[in-house]
């Protein structure tokens, strides 16, 4: 009964998120059998790309979705050009040889992935709330994570960067309703780095909300962004985008405002952490840091209201994706050090059910192509693929 009523209070608090933008004990594990996706429709032929393997000259990356049952509803970077890909299961597959690496019973219908030492490690919510996977790189199931059942009242409402994870694999961190988590795997102990309850905060900030996480300067930091009020309150003033960090002893608190930019979620790569921002307050710029240094950085667009219709980062983090949607979509790629358009793709298609929603793109550094879902979260349409190859 506690469960169910705690669940319904994270669903209203999702749902009222909603409106307004638009996303020290052992863990215990989920009984039962992990729910499996069902797929809905193979990937049919589509406006000349026959469902047909596409592959770039010169590069070393094909995505053929014919390797993979049912509907393709999404995909997430799995590292060195390899991504998941969630359709009728869930596939490791493996973009530079076209071929599937392992596949598993796919654990949630929609998901984080984060590559670790020897395996990975996947999130997102589940029945039981937000859930966490540890597989190895065979993908085989290691441990599941019940984490509302774990944080024992507190909540993970973010499914982007809502869960982090440490690259060699020991440790995550939790950024939930109530404030920073740090969970050791191999001991089983969970600490709080911040609690908001508690008026955490520095540099006349306060903390009111943590949406997500990420693991940065060789696994010595973590960053994190959210909500926060001033100290003192000010008359009047509504709360505000943050992001900062704190070691993971819980020392060296840092916060930072930005300047009227409203952060949506938090984008993880291998090098940068990018944070688009709220959709209606979009305005052609994106914050993002170097994972490194610590760095805060700010990349512009070619267009004021660029942004709002979706913003990709690649896998390493050397490039970065917008979609602008209408009758077509236009895909434009940025080079995250140099600031400048590298590449503009324009895809149409006679069904405009296409451009309903946000499409979900990837972007490869190496192979420097881009992998482009339509329709995969819509089930009364199959997924339309495309690929273009961007940068010199």
């Amino acid at each position: 009964m506690k469960k169910t009523f705690c669940m319904t209070l994270v669903l209203l608090f999702t749902l009222a998120l909603s409106a307004c933008s638009k996303t020290d004990s052992p863990a215990p594990s989920v009984s039962g059998n992990v729910p499996s996706y069902i797929s809905v429709a193979a990937v049919p032929p589509s406006d000349g790309q026959q469902n047909q393997p596409i592959s770039q000259a010169g590069t070393s990356c094909t995505f053929d979705p014919a390797l993979f049952g049912g509907k393709l509803q999404s995909c997430a970077y799995a590292g060195n050009g390899t991504l998941f890909v969630l359709a009728d299961k869930l596939y490791l597959y493996d973009t530079r040889t076209s071929s599937v690496l392992a596949t598993a019973e796919a654990p949630l219908h929609d998901f984080e992935a984060q590559a670790i030492d020897g395996g990975y490690v996947l999130s997102g919510m589940g029945d039981s709330g937000m859930m966490a996977y540890i597989y190895d790189s065979s993908l085989s199931l290691n441990k599941e994570i019940a984490v509302d059942e774990l944080l024992q009242g507190d909540f993970v409402i973010s499914e982007t960067g809502g869960v982090a994870a440490s690259t060699d694999g020991k440790k995550l961190a939790f950024a939930a309703m109530g404030g920073l988590y740090l969970y050791d795997l191999g001991s089983g102990s969970l600490t709080t780095l911040l609690d908001v309850a508690q008026n955490a905060g520095t540099a006349g900030i306060s903390i009111s909300m943590l949406n997500g996480a990420a693991f940065a300067q060789d696994n010595s930091q973590i960053v994190f962004f959210g909500s926060g009020n001033s100290i003192p309150a000010a008359d009047g003033e509504e709360g505000f985008s943050i992001h900062g960090s704190i070691a993971l002893d819980g020392s060296g608190l840092k916060l930072t405002k930005p300047s009227d930019y409203e952060m949506e979620e938090m984008q993880s790569s291998v090098s940068r952490l990018f944070f688009p921002q709220i959709f209606t307050q979009a305005n052609g710029t994106l914050l993002w840091i170097d994972r490194t240094t610590g760095s805060a950085n700010t990349l512009s667009f070619s267009a004021s209201g660029e942004g709002k219709d979706g913003v990709y980062g690649s896998e390493q983090g050397n490039y970065v994706a917008t979609a602008v949607l209408g009758s077509s979509l236009t895909v434009r790629v940025y080079d995250v050090a140099s600031g400048k358009l590298v590449a503009t793709k324009v895809i149409e298609n006679s069904d405009p059910t296409y451009f309903y929603r946000i499409p979900r793109i990837y972007l490869l550094d190496g192979a420097k192509t881009a992998v482009v879902l339509l329709g995969g979260s819509i089930s009364e349409v199959d997924t339309l693929v495309s690929t273009f190859t961007f940068g010199g």
